[in-house]
């Protein structure tokens, strides 16, 4: 199946709207054949292999010559030439109306609900362009993310599959732009069972400040009992609870409370690194945060001294988590499109490519319990795939632009063909 951007809006598809297209199935089959394929939860490199799909899964992996034999006569055939074919990328820390491209991004989550979808759909449709075919949300305002979660699996907007977690929640006194405040457990009892009513896939809790103080521990802004009604009442429903969280006795408390998975960690201490470890928890890096001059423009004086002042510290600490052997996955933190600055991040701070690439495709989907459904070329996956012009493991930065892009059997990205 194809789908092409739709200049009146590239963001809805849509079987009412007579501005948007049918989605039509062309064949029984599709088939993608490439030089390269990076197949299996290792990325292992295969040539001259094809990928058949048969509606939104990946029936068969097999050598070209096979599969058109097998399949051709019934198959919608793709022959890409000289790309590379590796899973669609994960984006394992993202906003969709918080948009870090945009000066004074903060600040535009205090606008009305309206503002925030618009920009919430540029975000959906821009990710899903630069090959980002499943994102996990780490919060927005007014459960905007549950509900284009909804419209994206009904095909009424344009992005990628979405894992969401509703309202974040902090302290009334803390750290947290696209949080709510709360103070005591009972209120944050109460929201997270708001979120679970509205259907979210996880918990978000804010614990800490966003960046490393100049002197002392990271404070925390809320309770033990505070995180552990969170994780309790997740735990009803099979909810896992994830943190900001940035080091310090806050992340201690977190780990006791139960706490799944903690973003950012940026002065994480040895020994907190190896506690997160011992208890088989979660790190999630959002490097480029502190690494990517490039983001400097769009921040306020203030930040980017704070950010130039911590930028080895952070280096320092990434490099220490990556070798650390630590579950990881890596995120943007609403820098979209730059997910594959990620993977270059976390290759220059001591991962090896391959461990980079699984930290944008295979850990994403461990992370989020749907490894059986994508984040792998592998039978019975999900058909969500890029192309690209070179072999990452040849050169990362190949991961910038890809040149084909497939969501769930659906191409929304040709730039072979077109």
């Amino acid at each position: 199946m194809r789908v092409d951007c739709v200049s009146i809006c590239p963001y809805l598809i849509s079987t009412t709207n007579p501005y948007e297209k049918e989605l039509i199935h062309l064949a029984d089959y599709t088939i993608l054949t490439a030089d390269t394929l990076l197949a299996g939860k290792d990325l292992a490199e295969t040539h001259n292999s094809c990928i058949v799909i048969e509606n939104d899964l990946i029936k068969e992996i097999l050598p070209t010559g096979a599969a058109v034999q097998k399949y051709g006569e019934t198959a919608d055939i793709h022959h890409l030439g000289n790309v590379t074919l590796m899973p669609g990328f994960i984006e394992s820390h993202n906003h969709l109306s918080l948009d870090a491209r945009l000066p004074g991004h903060h600040q535009m989550m205090n606008d009305s609900t309206c503002r925030l979808s618009v920009l919430a759909l540029n975000s959906l449709h821009d990710d899903l362009m630069s090959g980002v075919t499943f994102a996990r949300c780490m919060g927005d305002r007014d459960f905007i993310d549950t509900t284009l979660k909804e419209e994206i699996e009904k095909n009424h907007v344009f992005g990628p599959d979405l894992y969401t977690c509703g309202i974040g929640m902090r302290g009334l006194h803390g750290h947290g732009f696209v949080g709510l405040p709360h103070t005591g457990p009972e209120e944050f009892r109460r929201t997270a069972r708001e979120n679970m009513l509205h259907g979210c896939d996880h918990l978000k809790v804010f614990i800490t400040a966003g960046a490393p103080p100049l002197k002392g521990n990271a404070p925390y802004f809320i309770s033990y009992d505070e995180m552990k009604t969170v994780v309790e009442e997740g735990a009803r429903l099979g909810l896992p609870v994830s943190a900001h969280c940035i080091g310090g006795e806050g992340l201690k408390q977190g780990i006791k409370a139960g706490i799944h998975a903690f973003d950012h960690l940026y002065c994480i201490s040895d020994d907190e690194l190896e506690l997160l470890i011992k208890n088989d928890r979660w790190a999630i890096l959002t490097a480029g945060n502190f690494l990517d001059p490039k983001r400097e423009a769009f921040c306020p004086p203030s930040k980017v001294a704070n950010v130039r002042r911590n930028r080895e510290r952070v280096r320092e600490r990434m490099s220490t988590i990556l070798k650390s052997g630590i579950k990881f996955a890596l995120g943007t933190d609403a820098f979209h499109t730059f997910l594959y600055k990620e993977a270059i991040y976390a290759h220059e701070c001591g991962a090896s490519v391959r461990e980079s690439l699984k930290g944008i495709t295979y850990y994403g989907a461990c992370l989020c319990g749907m490894e059986h459904l994508i984040g792998s070329l592998d039978k019975g996956r999900k058909a969500s795939i890029v192309a690209l012009k070179c072999n990452p493991y040849q050169n990362l930065e190949t991961l910038s632009s890809p040149v084909l892009v497939m969501k769930n059997g659906v191409i929304y990205k040709d730039c072979i063909n077109s």
